[in-house]
């Protein structure tokens, strides 16, 4: 009887499930386009032709704008780059080794640009190759009298390096540490020569690296400071990951003599060349990593090809393009870097181009730029932002010469810090910028003063750099240097 009793409740709760799902089939069946009502249909429509509009209205606000982008950089191109002549079928046997392009129909680069290496070629004031070999051997004896330490890694590894190796300083260093900034007769004798820069290294120097290594090194995490908080700056891995950094740096340099085994360009048509892609790296907006990392794969590509100096441009223009894949969010297109180079390429060529440019480089694209290097040694100014945006200008000049072009990056970054703090009486060069920038003030004072000296004539040394940092987003650092220049002539 109990059984009997309990049956209808359970039937109940059965026909209620069923109930409540053939409700719930209903309403989806019902919700389906076949099964909608007229009027539904109607409406439905309508929305669909709205939306329909809505999108029409947007493409032609985004073709609008698309076309406007593109008279504008016409407009200001106009000044800039001239119209080529028409493409001339010429075979250049030189572009098989290059390889990057096919032997047909090919275009000259813009006429500015071709102008400007025509005067430099016909320039009476290059230095003869007699007068390069002699000041190269100069220089390697001196570097050979100096003992000169390849690497900073080789003191955080200091348990390797043996005493006797490193010389004394000499007097003559310590009297050259007192001269004052802005005097043309205190710069050094290193910016005459057209070799590549290096940090000294000898015994002083090293003990005092030692020194502030053991001062500041801790095993573990600085309750005080805010990136041990931000996991976004991995304190905890940032050691390691710095010295990885300084690995790379001289894994992925460039040879410093490249220039000597290219036949057709110079050191100067070098210098033209980075001054047209600093004005489209501007144009487009770009990252400043992107701007340096440009820089070494052109020279790294020019250390193990030779190239014509009708593919020069061509050369500059892949690199850009790669290094914007490589840093950006959003790159340019390839059409819009074939448009900058003023269509002297084709399309077809300048991808043939960007895939023998990777090849040639080994895949190797993860060269360390000084922007991370000049961050990291900021943190001992508590990230001051005016300090940085005036070190980023002097950075920038760095590119433009050819001393730099083997330099690491860590010694660059921490030499216009230090020229930044000196302009902007930010106070003296303490343990704590030692520390996170791995270099001494004795190391980085000839950089200085090698920088400093390049800020004299920024229209004939670096144009293009210097119009760019005169814009309000930079404080007018360029303007401000020149200032800096005035009152020491006061």
């Amino acid at each position: 009887m109990r059984s009997l009793k309990s049956q209808p409740k359970s039937f109940n709760d059965e026909n209620a499930r069923i109930k409540s799902k053939n409700t719930a089939t209903t309403k989806h069946v019902a919700g389906h386009p076949l099964m909608r009502s007229n009027s539904h249909d109607k409406r439905e429509v309508l929305r669909d032709l709205t939306q329909l509009n809505e999108n029409k209205k947007t493409d032609g606000t985004l073709k609008s704008s698309i076309h406007k982008i593109h008279n504008y950089k016409s407009r200001h191109l106009e000044k800039q780059f001239e119209r080529s002549e028409k493409r001339l079928r010429i075979g250049d046997t030189r572009d098989r080794e290059l390889d990057i392009v096919s032997q047909s129909v090919y275009s000259d680069q813009s006429d500015s640009l071709r102008n400007q290496i025509g005067r430099i070629e016909n320039s009476s004031e290059l230095a003869n190759e007699a007068e390069a070999e002699l000041q190269l051997k100069q220089f390697e004896s001196k570097n050979d009298m100096e003992g000169v330490i390849s690497s900073p890694e080789r003191y955080y590894k200091s348990h390797l390096i043996e005493d006797e190796s490193i010389e004394e300083v000499s007097s003559n260093e310590s009297e050259d540490d007192d001269d004052q900034y802005g005097n043309s007769s205190t710069i050094s004798d290193d910016h005459k020569k057209n070799h590549a820069m290096v940090p000294k290294w000898n015994k002083a120097i090293f003990n005092e690296l030692q020194y502030v290594m053991r001062k500041f090194s801790r095993n573990t995490l600085d309750e005080n400071d805010e990136d041990t908080y931000d996991i976004t700056m991995v304190a905890e891995y940032a050691p390691e990951i710095f010295n990885y950094m300084h690995e790379l740096e001289y894994k992925l340099v460039p040879d410093p003599n490249y220039m000597e085994h290219q036949d057709e360009l110079k050191w100067e048509m070098r210098s033209v060349l980075i001054d047209w892609v600093v004005q489209v790296h501007n144009r487009f907006n770009l990252l400043p990593e992107t701007l340096f990392l440009t820089i070494n794969y052109i020279d790294r590509f020019l250390s193990k090809r030779k190239v014509s100096l009708s593919r020069f441009q061509l050369v500059g223009a892949v690199a850009l393009f790669i290094a914007a894949k490589y840093e950006e969010i959003n790159c340019p297109t390839v059409q819009e870097v074939v448009y900058m180079a003023d269509n002297a390429y084709s399309i077809e060529d300048f991808l043939k181009a960007e895939r023998f440019m990777i090849d040639v480089l080994e895949f190797d694209m993860g060269w360390p730029g000084p922007m991370s290097f000049l961050r990291r040694t900021s943190k001992a100014d508590d990230y001051d932002y005016e300090t940085r945006t005036l070190a980023k200008y002097f950075l920038e000049i760095t590119i433009m010469d050819a001393k730099f072009v083997a330099a690491q990056p860590s010694w660059l970054a921490a030499g216009a810090h230090f020229l930044s703090r000196k302009l902007l009486n930010k106070g003296e060069w303490t343990e704590s910028h030692v520390y996170f920038s791995g270099y001494t003030e004795a190391q980085l004072r000839p950089l200085a003063e090698v920088l400093l000296h390049n800020c004299r004539d920024p229209e004939i040394n670096h144009k293009a750099i210097f119009e760019k940092y005169q814009e309000r987003r930079y404080r007018r650092s360029s303007l401000f240097v020149q200032e800096y220049f005035k009152e020491l002539a006061v």
